[in-house]
C-alpha cells in the first residue's frame, strides 16, 4: 500500500507519521488544526500564533521565520532542536508549491524527511 500524507500542522509537522495521531500511542491527538492549537500536551505557541494571524501555515506568515519556530519542539527528542530548524526549511518549500504539492512531494521522496538519529530508537 502506497503511503499517503493528509495532514500537515503549522509549523510543518506531518501529522500523519505520529503515533498519538495515528493511535499508536494515547492520548490520541487530532492534530493541532482540529484541536485549535490546543493538543494533549498543552496550548501550543505555534498554531495559536498561526490561528491568531489566519494563515495556512507559519511559511505563509509576513513574520517568517520568527523567534518562535526554532523554540518549538519536544524537549524528549535528542535532536529535537535539528528538527524545529528543518521544519522551517520545509515551511519554506511548503509556502512556494502549495500544501498539497508538498505532501505529495514528501511522500514520493523526492523532498526528503527530516530522519531521526539512530540513537532516538528504543
Amino acid at each position: 500500500m502506497k503511503k499517503t500524507y493528509y495532514v500537515a500542522g503549522f509549523c510543518g509537522t506531518i501529522c500523519d507519521d505520529c503515533d498519538f495521531f495515528t493511535g499508536n500511542e494515547e492520548p490520541q491527538c487530532p492534530g493541532c488544526v482540529a484541536c485549535a492549537g490546543r493538543p494533549f500536551w498543552g496550548e501550543c505557541r505555534t498554531a495559536n500564533c498561526a490561528l491568531n494571524k489566519k494563515v495556512e501555515h507559519c511559511g505563509l506568515c509576513s513574520d517568517f521565520p520568527c523567534e518562535i519556530l526554532p523554540n518549538q519542539f519536544d524537549p524528549n527528542k535528542p535532536r529535537g532542536k535539528e528538527e524545529a530548524i528543518f521544519r522551517i526549511g520545509q515551511l519554506a518549500i511548503r509556502a512556494k508549491i502549495g500544501t498539497n504539492c508538498w505532501l505529495k512531494k514528501r511522500v514520493d521522496g523526492s523532498i526528503v524527511g527530516f530522519e531521526a538519529d539512530e540513537r532516538e530508537k528504543p
